[in-house]
């Protein structure tokens, strides 16, 4: 390490606060306006059990979880071994764990390279000391951690009276005893390491820090969403949890409903009386809502469906994030029923991604799927202020000057797009069925006017893909190995084409944002003159590869490296697989 970087990883059980801990690591970076990134990761218990995470703290852009560590916190060697091979150190790693000079040496099953150094600290005796309670021993960890590696004092300390403000006034003071501990403990007996010193430049701005779900309910309300029902399913129900406090002061609605079923029958419900409406899940949740996607498709009713995939299938991996609900959101259900799906790259990238799904929802009179993941949507990161200037309000299509008996909802128009009544509001009545119509809404069973109405709802998605068709490139034009790939994938996938690049082999990628319906035109440009197309996914099934496949022709000898989910691309990962396909 240089000094401009510095990765930690802290796992123990419940009742450990290794979330706390890391989420006060997180905050305190980011007030110091550095760059910083947090990968949650659980058991698969409901309640309790092991928990781990990883942090990334540099002055630099931050872009993936790290491979390798440079310090590991273990509250129980136990629980490690859950996670072991999420935590593995680098070879001049450093561990702390709980301990003193007369405790026995612990089996530390360490998957990977040793520590180079071992700090044992009473955690839990100097806990009591100082707070009065072993709990507090997260917080000893804390200002041990702090003091060794520098990580910033002021800051740490405004972190833990944030986290803890909705505690009494002893319990603030307690928990800031226990974190001084820490750091008192270290000074009286250790030496720092001096190359794990993490270097903070002065006069930083200051950064957000929020998760990916945060960032999709912030979102969704400065687009104008002002009804959400949900019903709480991992790893989504914090979008819901968000908008309870804060959909209110919106003069908006939130539902917490029976089910996924009646979650989107409400949004479609409160969509078609003129609210901009969306609903999150999971896929269990999703597979639930198959049937009710279909009527949005052929009623041409607007809504968004924030989708934060996990592992599958059935119950699968709720607690790890995986890229395998990719088919089920764009051709999940009976008869043909257009959508659109949209994903998110990071936690920033929920912001812009959520304006774009109400735009396109609103204007084309169509459901839209966000596909986030569980990497996304629980992951901690710190970001600049979001440019609030960039929303793209859109207000529905609704008749006017059109006697009534001539009022066609559905009519056949050049774009795909009629004007859409708000029953109550607007003088027009028409029937909004998940029957077959025709251009007035009437039910009909004739082949011609199903084609015709078929031809309609999908005409919309040619303009779709040439209104929003977002893409990220990265990496020199004229390389000749190219990377595409999608989601959380990103950010492992720029690191290695910035490292491979600084290496001397030209790679470039792409990394489009609207993934049904693809701009086809865009993909064929960058797959031009290349020699080398590697296609990454985490689907075991080659899921991305395919939907590929069904829209554009890809270059001859394309390679593919998907796996399953349950653990993020490493950065020299794919590496590796880069070098290979280009010899």
């Amino acid at each position: 390490m240089e000094g401009d970087e510095l990765n930690l990883g802290l796992v123990g059980s419940g009742g450990d606060g290794v979330m706390i801990a890391g989420e006060s690591i997180v905050s305190a970076a980011a007030r110091e306006g550095l760059k910083c990134l947090m990968l949650k990761s659980f058991g698969p218990q409901i309640r309790g059990g092991e928990s781990s995470c990883k942090i990334r703290i540099s002055s630099k852009k931050v872009s993936a979880a790290p491979d390798t560590l440079d310090v590991l916190l273990a509250f129980n060697w136990n629980d490690y071994k859950r996670f072991g091979s999420e935590l593995e150190l680098k070879p001049e790693g450093v561990v702390v764990e709980e301990g003193d000079s007369e405790s026995p040496e612990p089996e530390r099953p360490i998957i990977g390279p040793q520590p180079a150094t071992i700090y044992k600290l009473p955690l839990t005796r100097l806990a009591k000391e100082t707070a009065g309670t072993p709990l507090a021993r997260n917080m000893v960890a804390l200002g041990a951690v702090s003091e060794l590696f520098g990580l910033p004092d002021k800051e740490m300390k405004h972190s833990i009276k944030k986290m803890f403000s909705h505690k009494s006034a002893q319990i603030i003071e307690g928990n800031l005893k226990a974190y001084q501990s820490g750091k008192d403990y270290v000074l009286a007996n250790f030496s720092k390491p001096e190359k794990l010193q993490l270097r903070i430049e002065k006069n930083l701005e200051k950064r957000l820090v929020m998760t990916g779900n945060d960032a999709c309910a912030y979102a969704a309300l400065l687009a104008g969403c002002r009804f959400f029902a949900g019903y709480p399913i991992t790893p989504s129900s914090e979008i819901m949890e968000w908008l309870s406090v804060y959909m209110p002061a919106y003069g908006g609605t939130m539902i917490q409903t029976e089910d996924e079923i009646a979650a989107l029958g409400m949004v479609l419900g409160a969509s078609l009386a003129g609210a901009k409406a969306m609903t999150a899940t999971s896929g269990p949740g999703m597979s639930l809502m198959t049937e009710l996607l279909g009527l949005a498709s052929i009623a041409e009713i607007p809504c968004v469906v924030v989708n934060a995939q996990r592992g599958g299938p059935s119950t699968g991996i709720p607690t790890k994030s995986e890229q395998s609900d990719l088919m089920q959101a764009v051709f999940g259900g009976h008869g043909d029923s257009p959508r659109v799906v949209i994903a998110p790259a990071d936690v920033g990238d929920c912001f812009p991604v959520m304006r774009e799904a109400f735009f396109i929802s609103e204007k084309y009179q169509i459901p839209v799927i966000v596909l986030s993941d569980a990497f996304i949507a629980q992951c901690k990161a710190s970001l600049h202020k979001p440019d609030l200037s960039k929303i793209r309000p859109w207000e529905r299509a609704r008749p006017h000057g059109i006697p009534v008996e001539d009022y066609k909802r559905f009519e056949y128009t050049p774009t795909g797009v009629s004007w859409m009544a708000i029953p109550g509001k607007d003088p027009y009545i028409y029937r909004a069925a998940g029957i077959e119509h025709d251009e007035k809404g009437n039910p009909t069973s004739e082949f011609a006017e199903h084609e015709k109405m078929n031809e309609k709802r999908y005409r919309k998605l040619k303009f779709i893909a040439e209104d929003a068709c977002f893409m990220r490139y990265y990496g020199p034009k004229e390389a000749k190995v190219g990377i595409v790939t999608w989601g959380s994938c990103k950010g492992p996938v720029r690191e290695a084409v910035e490292i491979l690049n600084t290496q001397g082999l030209p790679v470039r990628a792409i990394v489009p944002q609207v993934l049904f319906p693809l701009n086809t035109d865009k993909m064929r440009a960058f797959f031009a003159g290349l020699e080398h197309l590697l296609v990454v996914e985490l689907s075991y099934s080659k899921q991305f590869l395919n939907l590929l496949k069904t829209q554009l022709d890809l270059p001859a000898g394309t390679a593919h490296y998907g796996r399953s989910g349950a653990k993020p691309f490493a950065v020299s990962e794919i590496i590796e697989q880069i070098r290979k396909i280009a010899g």
